[in-house]
């Protein structure tokens, strides 16, 4: 499985930092990384935020690997929750904001948590990267790395490490 990180140009600063995050939970490398521009198509001017959904369909078409994620410096929002830090489908890919995220460390977690997902693992009660957050605060608080119940349940096929 071959996982592309795609970025606004803003972004292009947590390129390293977010490869080695994932690298770092999920022994998972990244290939093919590129810029991409966010489509005016996607960007709802009532909300003042880009639709996530919308954006990883479009992610979808363009990405050159089996999986991908794109960070952008632009607030998103999904279906009815008013903001979300990321979102992300199963074995399709993610997107993460990093507009709200005050700092590297929050970007990486938060991107590894959406890599988590596109991996198959979903929410975690307990301590663990894949906690759900409501907040920064939240997201700040919850550990850089996965329970040993997530960690079981990780399974990548066919994992290619080029970086």
């Amino acid at each position: 499985m071959k996982l592309q990180v795609c970025y606004a140009k803003k972004c292009e600063r947590c390129l390293r930092p977010v490869s080695d995050a994932i690298f770092d939970v999920y022994g998972l490398r990244t290939y093919s990384n590129k810029a991409l521009e966010l489509p005016s198509t996607t960007y709802n001017a009532e909300r003042k935020q880009y639709d996530a959904t919308a954006l990883l369909e479009y992610l979808s078409r363009v990405k050159n690997a089996d999986i991908a994620l794109w960070l952008v410096d632009q607030d998103i929002y999904c279906n009815e929750r008013d903001r979300v830090f990321g979102y992300a489908l199963y074995h399709y890919g993610a997107v993460l904001s990093t507009s709200r995220l005050n700092s590297a460390q929050l970007i990486q977690k938060e991107a590894a948590h959406e890599v988590g997902h596109v991996i198959g693992l979903k929410h975690c009660t307990g301590r663990c990267l894949m906690q759900f957050s409501r907040s920064v605060e939240e997201a700040g608080a919850k550990p850089m790395e996965l329970c040993a119940r997530c960690q079981g349940s990780v399974k990548i096929p066919d994992l290619i490490n080029i970086r």
